[in-house]
């Protein structure tokens, strides 16, 4: 997987309500960069490289902010059936990495997910569409984003919305959920 465009970096007060939310540490960022990671100070990642679609996500904790792009069918982990598709065709990113981290926090590869998003089409129609009942900030303003090279350099006018989604821990989803609702309330509105 190859990135045909320049991708961007998770804001900065996102990265630090969710290293605070989880306890200070954030353990794995799958679709990651080296110049991501200045920000995002996960303790593992997986750049473009490593492919984090095709690794491992043991972890306790993990923070997603899918690629841009858009992936071809051959670029697409095999065998998912969060969709109900049969054949394979090209797809947002970001629909491709929410349908596989879903299915890896059902198989418990990791505790519990935070993943932000910026497609709306996703976070909103695509998640109706599965009844993806999960907790849902919707930012109040639209993400400061960083563009992904060595000076980090801020995004003039980012012309995108974020949406942040919540992937609960099961041993203790309302409590788990609570605490989402009183981390990420001052970036946004909580939907559950």
């Amino acid at each position: 997987m190859v990135l045909s465009t320049e991708d961007y970096v998770t804001p900065i007060s996102l990265a630090a309500t969710t290293a605070a939310f989880f306890d200070g540490q954030i353990d794995l960022d799958p679709a990651s960069s080296e110049h991501a990671n200045k920000v995002v100070q996960a303790e593992r990642f997986f750049d473009w490289k490593q492919n984090g679609l095709t690794q491992s996500w043991k972890a306790k904790n993990l923070y997603l902010y899918p690629p841009k792009d858009v992936l071809l069918k051959d670029e697409q982990p095999k065998n998912t059936k969060l969709f109900q598709k049969v054949t394979m065709f090209k797809k947002s990113s970001q629909r491709v990495w929410l349908e596989l981290a879903y299915h890896k926090w059902l198989r418990k590869e990791f505790d519990q997910g935070i993943i932000f998003l910026t497609s709306s089409e996703v976070a909103l129609i695509v998640t109706q569409k599965l009844d993806f009942d999960f907790p849902l900030c919707v930012m109040k303003e639209r993400p400061k984003l960083l563009r992904d090279r060595e000076d980090l350099k801020p995004l003039k006018k980012a012309k995108v919305y974020g949406f942040i989604l919540y992937l609960p821990s099961i041993d203790n989803i309302e409590q788990s959920v609570l605490k989402f609702m009183q981390f990420y309330s001052n970036l946004g509105r909580i939907y559950y």
